[in-house]
């Protein structure tokens, strides 16, 4: 009797103390599924925040198209003086930081020299090394390095991505195949010659561009200028430059008649007073999540054609 009354008190003390385990182990996965509906809820809100900043950054480049758009059907010529070059600063939305906060510019790239104006595909590209070669020369002020560096890029212009350098052209003759444009002006350090100093230094002038266009006289950089119409001393380039910026050049001929004597302009497939290339530079904001939006835009045509963008 007296074993049994044991065992008996044996059990309830070890259905209690299961019970209590229960229950311990019941309120640790309660804790733990609160924890990780908090942590998924985080998730989702981080995730819409940082959808909705997206949202509003693409917006903005189409809002930017617009601008672009509308300035090509008001405007004969292109200059920093039109609304499309203003910056806007980070500004709440509807004046409510809660809805959203978005700011950016617009920068002008036909105002630069292409650097795939040398692939030979080009129409222009023999002139176009020779342009090429005056301006690095201004720029570095050492024409012995302009001639390496010009060098390094036509090679690489013209080397095929691969072996096979020979294809087949539309009337079954051997076409020369070459290699690839440049995406970014930031490829020109995987080029023998070229190093970080020599590219910031050779940075604002340049672009890499997906198709032919004129350069811009309006916008164009004093050395950009002086490289590409023959005759022209840096000098004088400046003193363009500034004149411009009180009086732009409404067309070439304009441009052409206050050039002084021995420049010779070049003709208006290299230069004109119109921008086809615009990148645009976008922050956006939405909760804690922030978004910066890189785009290239072309304005062939009157509605500017979204070419490629990327975010940060």
């Amino acid at each position: 009797m007296r074993c049994a009354e044991r065992l008996r008190k044996c059990q309830r003390g070890a259905a209690i103390i299961l019970a209590l385990l229960a229950a311990s182990l019941a309120a640790m996965l309660a804790a733990a599924a609160l924890a990780d509906f908090g942590h998924a809820y985080d998730i989702h809100a981080g995730r819409h925040e940082q959808a909705q900043s997206r949202q509003l950054a693409l917006g903005a480049v189409d809002w930017a198209r617009s601008v672009l758009a509308q300035d090509g059907r008001n405007s004969s010529s292109d200059h920093p003086g039109e609304a499309w070059a203003i910056r806007i600063p980070p500004t709440p939305i509807d004046g409510d930081p809660a809805a959203g906060i978005i700011g950016g510019h617009i920068s002008e790239l036909s105002g630069r020299f292409d650097l795939n104006a040398l692939h030979p595909s080009r129409r222009l590209h023999g002139a176009a090394r020779t342009h090429c070669e005056r301006l690095f020369g201004l720029v570095l002020g050492d024409a012995g390095t302009a001639t390496r560096l010009v060098h390094a890029l036509d090679v690489h212009l013209r080397t095929p991505p691969s072996s096979t350098e020979t294809g087949t052209s539309a009337n079954g003759k051997p076409a020369a195949r070459y290699g690839p444009l440049l995406a970014s002006v930031d490829e020109l350090l995987r080029l023998p010659g070229f190093d970080a100093d020599i590219l910031a230094a050779l940075a604002p002038h340049l672009a890499a561009l997906p198709a032919g266009a004129p350069i811009n006289a309006n916008t164009a950089t004093p050395e950009v200028l002086a490289a590409v119409v023959e005759g022209l001393p840096l000098d004088q380039a400046r003193l363009l430059a500034a004149e411009r910026e009180r009086i732009w050049y409404r067309n070439p001929g304009d441009f052409r008649a206050r050039l002084g004597e021995g420049a010779v302009p070049p003709g208006r497939e290299v230069l004109d007073v119109r921008s086809r290339y615009f990148r645009v530079d976008i922050h956006a904001a939405y909760g804690e999540a922030v978004t910066r939006l890189h785009a290239l835009l072309e304005r062939e045509r009157n509605w500017p054609t979204l070419l490629w963008y990327r975010y940060e």
